[in-house]
């Protein structure tokens, strides 16, 4: 059995390590066993790769070594572990799971697994659920958006071109918002596609014309002062971000130490927002199988759909990180493991 990991921080095709000596796992109670078909390559794999959460791996073992990637996966159930009814083997599944994935076979709690959209195939299924899930966290269960109050609603989402954005702004249009999107003079057009009422190009147009939203979604990482400033005001307006400082603040002074840190600054940020009536959030990845089936509903509608960029094969898994790292990617890189 093929897992990807790394023993050592560094350049992708220095580090990546696909280790092929591991046994198929078997699954306990509640667990499945996914025979994975392809995963997708996340840029939060990449930042791994390069120590980011550093401190929270060595929180686990001595070294914190080795280090597994992959944040999504679809595939087929192999094997249901006891109390599992819901599934049974040979059901074509997807996941954005707590465990990673890139592996041949993993193993997956059942509760954050879903059955995979009929129309899709297991490539374009890899594309959807770990930006799925953290749309849907941040946007649904932290703002409490949902397809019954996102009606009207003015959303402006950062970095349309990317996989998060590029999810986040098809939902929000699904559900009925106006949403205006921010990306590069080069895919001004591409995200005109995905619906998008207002597209601006940041090279050329400054943010601050854009005025009066409810909510921002924001995952460019320098521009938080600027996309602040086009929420309304006594509002309760939302700012949510899924690029905060609290895992670069623990791997900068330590588990205990920059975890203290972050929520203080959170709690400021909350406290200094909260004076011009608006709600300010971190956002993060929740696995959930009952969010990944309303999804799945949604994409064989006709409403949602994957937009896979280029596909690699596990062996040339340090090309995909390499270009995924290139800031050229249009929605999401694929590796089908079948190949």
């Amino acid at each position: 059995m093929r897992v990807l990991e790394i023993n050592r921080y560094g350049p992708p095709g220095e580090v990546l390590e696909i280790n092929r000596d591991l046994q198929i796992p078997s699954p306990s109670d509640g667990e499945l066993l996914i025979e994975v078909k392809a995963v997708s390559v996340n840029p939060v794999d990449c930042a791994i790769r390069r120590g980011y959460g550093r401190e929270v791996f060595r929180s686990a073992t001595a070294t914190g070594f080795p280090v597994r990637l992959g944040r999504d996966a679809a595939g087929v159930v192999a094997a249901v572990g006891a109390g599992v009814e819901n599934f049974r083997p040979g059901d074509a599944v997807w996941t954005a799971p707590t465990t990673a994935t890139f592996s041949d076979y993993i193993v997956v709690a059942s509760s954050e697994v879903a059955l995979m959209p009929k129309n899709l195939s297991f490539v374009e299924a890899a594309a959807l659920p770990f930006v799925a899930m953290t749309v849907w966290n941040t946007l649904v269960n932290q703002v409490g958006l949902s397809s019954n109050s996102t009606l009207g609603q003015r959303v402006l989402i950062a970095r349309g071109a990317g996989g998060i954005g590029s999810f986040a702004i098809q939902l929000m249009k699904a559900w009925g918002a106006y949403v205006a999107s921010i990306c590069s003079t080069r895919n001004v057009e591409f995200v005109k596609t995905l619906g998008a009422d207002l597209v601006l190009d940041y090279v050329t147009q400054p943010i601050a014309g854009l005025r009066d939203f409810d909510v921002v979604l924001d995952s460019s990482f320098d521009k938080e002062e600027e996309l602040l400033k086009t929420l309304k005001i006594g509002a309760q307006a939302t700012y949510i971000t899924i690029t905060p400082p609290k895992m670069r603040l623990v791997d900068e002074f330590g588990l205990e130490l920059g975890a203290k840190k972050a929520d203080q600054l959170l709690a400021s940020r909350r406290t200094e927002q909260a004076r011009f009536g608006r709600r300010y959030h971190w956002g993060f990845m929740k696995p959930s199988g009952q969010a990944l089936s309303e999804v799945a509903n949604l994409v064989e509608a006709g409403r949602l759909k994957p937009l896979v960029d280029r596909t690699f094969s596990l062996e040339h898994v340090a090309d995909a990180q390499e270009y995924s790292e290139s800031g050229q990617v249009r929605g999401k890189i694929v590796i089908d493991m079948t190949l």
